[in-house]
């Protein structure tokens, strides 16, 4: 199974490190509408988003538009000291340092209690349409939403739905999925 996610993961992070920025842009763009709309997130106050890296669905204008609804955010956050990722408050652009593997994450850090989560928005190189998600073998968001009841959406491009994914007991199953093209809930 590890060698099978591992190919999936090289076919899915090459795909696509090929996007043109432009094309990247527009379908972010669409899916965060999408998701903006989405009812379940209505009414909601404490959001998780990441920040992205290689090309995943930016989040930037989903990150702007939840601050003009005056939400709280969060991001993940690495702790050199002890070398996990916690949960810290969005505080602006402005207040954003790069962290390990060049991603983006606050300078000046509140952590924030993974309970308070309602929704969680999550990246991944490739989801099944029954709501498995595959990341890069990290375990940074198992392990971050392990403990939390939030709503957890996968926000993808439509290429990377599959029918399946190989799924272990500690892998985080998503409730919706949301492409530029579609809304999926498992």
């Amino acid at each position: 199974m590890i060698k099978t996610k591992q190919k999936l993961r090289e076919r899915f992070l090459e795909k696509r490190k090929l996007l043109l920025s432009d094309w990247v842009k527009r379908n972010s763009e669409k899916i965060n509408r999408r998701l903006l709309s989405f009812p379940e997130i209505f009414g909601r106050r404490n959001f998780s988003v990441y920040l992205p890296i290689n090309n995943e669905v930016d989040t930037k204008t989903l990150i702007d538009a939840l601050l003009r609804k005056r939400v709280n955010i969060v991001v993940p956050s690495y702790s050199k000291e002890s070398r996990n990722y916690f949960w810290a408050k969005f505080l602006g652009w402005n207040n954003l340092e790069k962290g390990p593997f060049k991603i983006l994450q606050p300078a000046k850090i509140f952590p924030v209690d993974s309970l308070q989560i309602e929704v969680a928005i999550i990246p991944g190189l490739c989801f099944s349409k029954t709501g498995t998600r595959l990341g890069y073998g990290k375990g940074v968001f198992d392990r971050l939403l392990k403990k939390t009841n939030a709503f957890k959406i996968g926000l993808a491009y439509d290429f990377q739905i599959v029918d399946n994914l190989p799924k272990e007991i500690h892998d985080l199953a998503m409730d919706a999925i949301i492409t530029e093209k579609r809304v999926i809930r498992s």
